[in-house]
This record gives structure tokens, C-alpha cells and sequence, in this order.
């Protein structure tokens, strides 16, 4: 009888946190904030899971599928469980033909082109814009990204100074000019702010700009990079195995 109380009082949420433990394979986030979990079902100590898996390879599948069934059976009371993998599509962050994908690129990036150069005031922002701006009036999908942190311009030259919003996945909502997704650290800063970080934090806030923010579908996102070989153009190279361009 307490075998089954405890089944009982399991819960969807339950079943969603226990999820939360695994990860899509060559990625940091889990299925569940990628929104892989279709439908979940709990009763007497059954669980059913459906997950919907932009394709496949067979060793992705078999690999979610066992680690889904691992982490249910953990749970108190669950002695049946159930792991569904629906395959179709393109596999989160799958890169075009023909291109390299990066273990840190979000999932609906198609392309991503870094502009840089080893000299200041050379004109890589006015390429970025202009090369965006043209993408887009071309009937291309999108995204403008500022990982110039100290000294962000692309704010000015897209006359944009509309705050990014929050989704309901607590993703950055980037706004749109002229077609073209932004971000940069000018959104998220005071007038004449200061910025003064060392590596990490950089680092890990262009990270952040890449997999936190709701880019949605890209044929290309764009990124303008700062000056010199520092910490952003290293982060860059060596977390997302970015295109140079």
C-alpha cells in the first residue's frame, strides 16, 4: 500500500525535473529546456514519456532513450516506464551541408560568421550591419550579435535602443531592426556604463549571448567581434568552432 501511495503522488512536475538530469548528447542544456518533452504521463506507478527527436542518428536515440528510462526509474514508486523517441527533422543545432557544427552552437543556427580584425576602426561593424541589413532584405533569416563588450557599437548603427525582453522560457527576446534579430551589451547597459570584466566573465557572457537568447531559426547570425586575437575572439574559436569571415 505504500508502494503505491508514494506512485500515487508523483506528479508531471516530478517527472519534468527528473528529466532536467539529462542532457542532448555534445551539449550542456538538457531535453527538456530544448523542448524535447512532447507529452508525460503518470499513473499507479507508470510513466510515460514522449519525446520528439530531430533526427537521427541511432546512437542519439538509443542514448536518451536509456538515460530517460535510467533517471524515471529512480524515482520513488515508478516500477513501469515507458520512453517514446519520435525522429524527424534536423538535430538540435545541426549545422548546414557542407559546414562544421560547434559543441556550444544553438539549436536553429544554420550559419554563424564571425567578422574580425586584428586592427581597431577598420569598418568590421559597418560590414556587419550592412552585410546583415543586405541578408535580410535578400529574404534571409537573421541575427546580428555585438560581442564587442567594452565598446558595443551596433546599438548606434541600428538605431536601436529598445531594451531586450524575457520569454516565458526565461530567454532573452532580441529586438528587430530592419529585419534583423540584435544583440550586444549596449542593450543591457546604462548610457556611458563602464564595463570592466576580466576574461571569465566575457567569456561566458558571449556564451550566454549564443545560448540564452531566443535567435529562434538563422540562416545566419552575424557577429561582430572586437578588435585583436582577446578573450571574446578566443572564446569565440574555441567554444563554437565558429566560421571566420
Amino acid at each position: 500500500m505504500e508502494h503505491v501511495a508514494r506512485a500515487q503522488m508523483l506528479t508531471e512536475d516530478d517527472i519534468k525535473n527528473a528529466l532536467k538530469a539529462v542532457k542532448y548528447p555534445g551539449y550542456t542544456r538538457d531535453i527538456m529546456s530544448f523542448g524535447l518533452v512532447k507529452q508525460i504521463a503518470v499513473k499507479d506507478g507508470a510513466v510515460s514519456v514522449s519525446i520528439a527527436l530531430t533526427p537521427g542518428r541511432p546512437e542519439v536515440v538509443a542514448q536518451l532513450k536509456a538515460e530517460c528510462e535510467q533517471v524515471l526509474r529512480r524515482l520513488p514508486g515508478v516500477h513501469n516506464v515507458y520512453v517514446e523517441v519520435k525522429s524527424s527533422g534536423a538535430a538540435p543545432g545541426a549545422a548546414a551541408p557542407g559546414s562544421q557544427p560547434g559543441p556550444n552552437k544553438a539549436p536553429g543556427l544554420r550559419r554563424v560568421v564571425a567578422i574580425a580584425s586584428g586592427k581597431g576602426g577598420v569598418g568590421k561593424s559597418t560590414v556587419s550591419v550592412n552585410l546583415a541589413c543586405g541578408l535580410s532584405h535578400l529574404g534571409a533569416k537573421v541575427g546580428l550579435l555585438d560581442c564587442d563588450i567594452y565598446g558595443p557599437s551596433i546599438p548606434l548603427m541600428m538605431g536601436v535602443r529598445q531594451k531586450p525582453t524575457i520569454s516565458e522560457g526565461e530567454k532573452l527576446v532580441p529586438p528587430v531592426q530592419y529585419g534583423v534579430k540584435l544583440m550586444s551589451m549596449g542593450f543591457l547597459l546604462e548610457d556611458d556604463q563602464p564595463v570592466i570584466w576580466r576574461g571569465p566573465m566575457i567569456m561566458k557572457t558571449i556564451q550566454q549571448f549564443v545560448n540564452s537568447v531566443e535567435w529562434g531559426e538563422l540562416d545566419f547570425l552575424l557577429v561582430d567581434l572586437p578588435p585583436g586575437t582577446g578573450d571574446a575572439q578566443l572564446s569565440c574559436a574555441r567554444r563554437s568552432r565558429w566560421t571566420a569571415g
